[in-house]
């Protein structure tokens, strides 16, 4: 049990009962973006140091067409035919009302009585995604340099039903999009997912870096466009790189579009 004013250890996972699996990430420095030299870089992901200065939690999955149900009472998914599959098809908006219900139902309450006042869910921040997705690597990818496609749910493996077994609701196996979470191997720090499936809305404006080194960024909230990261079933691999970053207006749902839950500290 942790409060806000204790200074035990917080759990290095946990579990909500929605069956939401969330990992900690201690606080840390990183360098966010891409060096000049790395291949199909976009002039967007200018190379500067950030420090995260607080610890924080994000989901191991995606969020999944289940998780969104038991909240919303709806699925909004294209591809609805997997429990296990990740939500798509949902706006910034739309998974800021999420987000919102899970702050205020009985998973709010379950919440801050194990943690505290002082933890909320929320989408990550860029830093945050990046950060996680990174897991210590400087390279491309987290996996690597370069990608031979049977890191994630991109490039050649899009549309690919063999690991899933069927074809249903009438998808041809080229139309169909989405594996089910956790189907392709994790980053160093448990996170699945990270390149390919879906891209993952953060909680920042789009808007260019800062050149300076920076501490707990957050986009500005001003600009008409929000931030997506990790690319999709529909990418390139190269667009799946750690540094990728996707700018969609924020009533953008396309089947390529999700989210993944963080748990942060006020």
């Amino acid at each position: 049990m942790v409060n806000d004013n204790s200074t035990s250890r917080v759990p290095d996972v946990w579990t909500n009962a929605l069956g939401m699996k969330f990992r900690l990430v201690k606080a840390g420095e990183f360098k966010m973006g891409s060096p000049r030299g790395e291949a199909r870089r976009f002039a967007d992901e200018t190379l500067h140091s950030t420090t995260l200065t607080k610890d924080y939690y994000l989901s191991v999955f995606l969020t999944t067409q289940a998780e969104w149900r038991a909240v919303t009472g709806n699925n909004p998914s294209r591809f609805s035919d997997y429990k296990k599959a990740p939500v798509e098809s949902v706006s910034w908006f739309d998974c800021q009302s999420f987000i919102e219900k899970l702050n205020e139902d009985e998973y709010g309450g379950e919440l801050k009585k194990f943690f505290g006042g002082a933890w909320i869910y929320s989408l990550p921040t860029e830093a945050q995604w990046e950060y996680a997705c990174r897991a210590g690597t400087c390279s491309p990818f987290f996996f690597g340099s370069s990608s031979t496609g049977k890191e994630g749910n991109f490039g050649r493996n899009a549309g690919d039903l063999s690991k899933q077994g069927s074809k249903t609701n009438g998808l041809s196996v080229q139309s169909r999009g989405t594996f089910d979470v956790g189907s392709f191997p994790p980053n160093s720090w448990g996170f699945y997912d990270m390149s390919g499936n879906v891209c993952e809305w953060t909680l920042d404006g789009y808007a260019d870096y800062e050149t300076d080194a920076i501490s707990d960024p957050l986009g500005v909230s001003v600009t008409a466009e929000k931030v997506a990261r990790g690319g999709s079933w529909r990418s390139l691999p190269e667009n799946c790189r750690s540094a990728s970053r996707f700018n969609f207006l924020p009533t953008y749902r396309g089947d390529n579009c999700g989210m993944r839950v963080a748990i942060v500290q006020k």
